[in-house]
């Protein structure tokens, strides 16, 4: 029962900020966010950046036709946790990053404490994936696509790293009032 007083609680607050005018237009009057100081710009750039560069990791890491990217369920079992974990950074980060004008304050509050945790999701799916394939191409060889094998651990290894870059980045992140 407490946990639903405090989510109520929560909606009520996020109701108070929200307005209807003399013509019926529904407004918000509460507290616009964006990223601090004077890098902020820049510094979004490069997560929207880092964001695309991640996807193109977890997709093509999916594209490659490899024995030890396909030949086990263990395999594909981490790769779709991969690929979840990417929507969810994207889909929370796409609420912080996305707004010129601001984040809502119940926004931020909701989607700040996510992104760290998809990307860490992200980072131990794709390391148990790349243990995962390594093990399978030890015990079972490459099935004749070497190049192709050793692509698919690249990538692992590289959305692994990028997750948790992303992951830091994020979280020395400062948030403002915007004026």
């Amino acid at each position: 029962m407490a946990g639903k007083g405090g989510k109520k609680e929560r909606r009520e607050a996020r109701l108070r900020d929200i307005m209807q005018d003399a013509a019926g237009n529904i407004i918000y009057t509460g507290d616009l966010w964006r990223i601090a100081g004077p890098e902020g710009r820049r510094q979004k750039t490069m997560l929207i950046s880092g964001l695309a560069v991640l996807a193109l990791t977890v997709i093509g890491s999916g594209c490659i036709d490899a024995d030890n990217a396909t030949g086990a369920f263990y395999i594909v079992l981490p790769y779709i946790g991969e690929v979840s974990a990417l929507f969810g950074l994207i889909w929370n980060a796409a609420k912080l990053l996305y707004p010129s004008e601001g984040v809502r304050t119940y926004v931020l509050e909701q989607a700040k404490p996510r992104v760290p945790g998809a990307c860490r999701i992200m980072t131990v799916f794709a390391a148990a994936g790349l243990v995962l394939s390594a093990v399978y191409l030890i015990r079972s060889g490459a099935g004749g696509n070497t190049p192709d094998g050793i692509a698919y651990l690249l990538l692992k290894a590289a959305t692994a790293a990028l997750a948790e870059w992303y992951r830091r980045c994020f979280l020395s992140l400062e948030w403002e009032i915007s004026k």
